[in-house]
């Protein structure tokens, strides 16, 4: 009965992250955003139920906070449209991600690893990107975080995770990045400019 629960919540997440991608409304992407989030909540909360695991505990905190984050942001919708409340949102979600996770490993008497940090560096990039104005900034930051979090689903076999991270963060990343010509790395941009350049100029002089 559990295995057939945790299918459904995960098949939930993928429908919800295809959704998301697929729907041309940003309003309708943030609430299949909302219901991929909750399943994926959901999902850690029957897997920390039965298990106890701190690396659960952590997954299911840091998705019910952004869960909630969420459906903050669809029912007030001027959280979005100011630079400022859309920033104090982000760090009020890290902070409470960062200490209710912490606190929670503590209360389990386990020492904090590098698994259960994983979610708290993928929400820190998540809400650096979210509060940048700058959107090639903003893709970066939501790719790096989809590949974290994507690394923190193959650990947990959070499968629906998995998903929802590679096709409506990594792969909807991806694909914006190429139609607006993000360049890869700042650095390989400036090296190209710069071997232009040189270029250009050695043909000026010959």
């Amino acid at each position: 009965m559990i295995t057939q629960i945790l299918l459904l919540l995960q098949l939930t997440s993928a429908v919800a992250s295809v959704g998301r991608v697929k729907t041309s409304s940003h309003i309708v992407s943030r609430r299949f955003n909302a219901l991929a989030l909750g399943a994926v909540a959901a999902d850690f909360a029957i897997k920390y139920g039965h298990t106890g695991r701190a690396d659960f505990l952590v997954g299911l905190i840091v998705f019910v906070v952004l869960t909630v984050r969420t459906l903050l942001i669809l029912g007030f919708g001027k959280i979005e449209e100011n630079t400022f409340r859309r920033r104090v949102t982000c760090v009020v979600a890290f902070l409470v991600c960062a200490v209710a996770s912490t606190t929670g490993q503590f209360y389990l008497g386990d020492p904090i690893g590098p698994l259960t940090l994983l979610p708290l560096v993928g929400v820190g990039l998540g809400c650096l990107g979210e509060s940048s104005n700058n959107m090639i900034v903003r893709r970066r930051c939501v790719l790096a975080m989809g590949c974290v979090m994507a690394a923190f689903g193959l650990a947990t076999e959070a499968w629906g995770l998995v998903f929802k991270n590679l096709v409506s963060d990594v792969g909807a990343t991806i694909y914006s990045m190429n139609k607006y010509g993000d360049p890869p790395l700042p650095a390989i941009a400036f090296g190209i400019n710069r071997d232009n350049r040189r270029m250009s100029r050695a043909h000026t002089t010959l």
